[in-house]
């Protein structure tokens, strides 16, 4: 499996006009005024983002793995950019096995994980310019920063946030972050899984965790650098003790809270960039970029990065990372066969705030899997969701809006520009919604794919935030509540304090009774209009003759969407004959198990042929 090279322009060429000075960013809580000007690169078997500067040092990112990684995507970006325009370059990138690069077949420790650092630093300098490099990373990666400073010198400096201090201890916390996750999503443990530490179903090999349970970052008696920056987790006696054997060793630590930690780590819709712990660290390596031994003489006159991009290729399967849209702000990766392909193409939607590779990794394995029965596909990310720019001028919550939906005929018009035809798009949840809404909008879709889709009309008058908070809650279990003791006239008159969840489940319930009786009620009520629109999108569909699926896991909660607008038995799809059902047993609503994942794409294989 190789790379193909292709040519780009190149990337550092665009700061050419830098002034001497690199300004110091300020420290701000603001969010920064992002730009689009990164370079998607591909080396060693992944890929990455390049982000031009004009500074003597540049910054090597070293990703966290798993769960935590899926949670900071948009946050890592959303550094990187602010990096690059405090004046740094910098690179960021997944490793082996993870994120978008290559899958690896059988792993030996971490091995291959710092080769591919050691090949982005190489990748880094060349770019930049810049010899001297300030390594940062978070979790695993910032115990790789230190555990490769001396090997990747020089090094001005590590940033080091949440770093993984004794593997031992971090195999335990993921165990149990493994069950914490599977107990939120109302799910046991993976039978198929045999490490029981595969947080939301993203599963490291037994040799890899062999490899981490080995590490101890208080075991190294040398100094891996000259400065270090600790952002450190409230109580956590691992962060105190390395600052403590760091600077017995020499090194000047600077250690400051990890603000945002937590909110960071919990869920990826969840999660919003930290923006004063951005600020901090930006001006922390700022500082040193303006160190007095540093020049930007030696970045005007050095050779510019010749801005090649390579695409990876994988068996059956070649990829590109693409930037697209009117301003080149969103992100996604174009997989294609490596022989003939159809017609035909797929785009994939994000679910909520799932960045591109999706919930456990199953968007890279569809992808792949379909290139190889010949169907090409783009995996992208929607407006401020993973390595995709927010729209300045767009809504403040991006899920369910217009926004998103522009979004994804954006995507469409990649694939048009590639020689595909007869767009397919296939979403989850929310990613379901947007292609419905997209599909109906854009006369080229000829097929649809909705995964445990949950909403089918938005009612203007529901909380998006409110949505999202307690997509998991069961409006059939709050409505059983009411059912006990009086619960509902108790509800009506205020005797039943249900809090903010209660209310929202509450409005639910009324919603959905209300759409059941709207033939009764009439059309002119506010629900009897969502019926009528649901149903005239689907009719719209059903006129162009576009190919509809529908595919709910048995028991999902999107499933009272589906009865309140088609029936308890479905019965109301017998108006669409381009409209097919099925369920997949044994599978909560994210797909995470192993076993739930292969049936799912199987499933999708089976519906979408070449």
């Amino acid at each position: 499996m190789g790379a193909v090279a292709a040519e780009r322009t190149p990337v550092m060429a665009r700061r050419q006009d830098a002034a001497s000075e690199l300004p110091l960013a300020p420290v701000s809580s603001s969010m920064p005024a992002l730009s689009s000007q990164s370079t998607p690169v591909a080396f060693s078997g992944t890929i990455g983002m390049l982000y031009p500067g004009a500074a003597a040092v540049a910054v090597l990112m070293l990703a966290p793995v798993g769960y935590e990684e899926l949670c900071l995507r948009s946050t890592w970006r959303t550094l990187a950019e602010a990096l690059s325009l405090a004046g740094i370059a910098c690179l960021r990138f997944d490793y082996p096995g993870l994120g978008d690069a290559l899958d690896v077949v059988d792993p030996s420790g971490l091995d291959d994980w710092e080769e591919t650092v050691r090949a982005a630093a190489d990748l880094l300098r060349q770019a930049s310019g810049c010899s001297r490099l300030i390594l940062l990373g978070q979790g695993l990666g910032g115990t790789l920063a230190l555990r490769l400073a001396d090997a990747l010198a020089p090094v001005s400096g590590c940033v080091v946030m949440a770093p993984v201090v004794n593997g031992k201890r971090y195999l335990r916390e993921l165990s149990v972050w493994t069950r914490i996750v599977a107990d939120r999503i109302g799910i046991g443990m993976d039978p198929d899984d045999d490490t029981g530490c595969a947080v939301a179903g993203l599963r490291l090999p037994p040799s890899r965790l062999a490899a981490i349970g080995r590490l101890n970052l208080l075991d190294t008696d040398s100094r891996p650098c000259n400065e270090v920056l600790l952002l450190s987790r409230s109580g956590h006696a691992g962060d105190a003790a390395l600052a403590t054997h760091l600077a017995a060793r020499g090194a000047a630590v600077t250690t400051s809270p990890y603000q945002g930690y937590e909110m960071l780590t919990t869920d990826p819709t969840g999660a919003r960039p930290p923006l004063p712990t951005i600020a901090a660290i930006v001006a922390w390596v700022a500082q040193r970029a303006r160190a007095p031994e540093q020049t930007v003489h030696a970045v005007a006159t050095a050779k510019p990065y010749d801005g090649r991009v390579a695409q990876l290729s994988g068996p059956g399967f070649i990829e590109s990372p693409v930037r697209f849209g009117p301003d080149g702000r969103l992100f996604g990766v174009v997989c294609e066969p490596e022989g003939r392909s159809s017609r035909s193409s797929i785009v994939f939607v994000n679910a909520g705030r799932d960045y591109h590779i999706g919930w456990a990794r199953v968007t890279v394995a569809q992808a792949r899997a379909f290139a190889v029965q010949g169907i090409a596909s783009l995996r992208f990310d929607t407006s401020g969701i993973g390595d995709s720019l927010p729209d300045e001028n767009g809504p403040e919550e991006v899920l369910y809006s217009e926004e998103q939906i522009a979004d994804v005929r954006l995507a469409l018009d990649v694939m048009e520009r590639r020689g595909y035809q007869d767009p397919i798009l296939i979403g989850r949840c929310s990613g379901a919604y947007a292609a419905f809404h997209a599909a109906v909008a854009d006369v080229r879709v000829r097929h649809l794919v909705m995964v445990n889709n949950e909403r089918f009309i938005w009612d203007p008058d529901e909380s998006v935030e409110d949505a999202i908070r307690y997509a998991h809650r069961s409006v059939g279990d709050f409505g059983a509540t009411l059912k006990r003791k009086g619960g509902l006239r108790r509800l009506l008159t205020g005797q039943l304090r249900v809090g903010p969840a209660g209310r929202y489940l509450a409005f639910r319930l009324l919603k959905h009774c209300s759409i059941r009786l709207a033939p009764v009620l009439g059309r002119l009520t506010k629900h009897g209009r969502l019926r009528r629109e649901c149903h005239r999108r689907f009719g719209v569909l059903a006129t162009r003759k576009v190919n509809v699926a529908l595919i709910y896991a048995q028991g999902d909660i999107g499933m009272a969407e589906f009865n309140t607008y088609f029936g308890k038995t479905g019965e109301g799809l017998s108006a669409y004959r381009n409209v097919s059902f099925a369920t997949i047993p044994d599978a909560d609503h994210n797909f995470t198990h192993l076993g739930a994942a292969l049936r799912l794409r199987a499933k999708l294989l089976e519906t979408v042929k070449p």
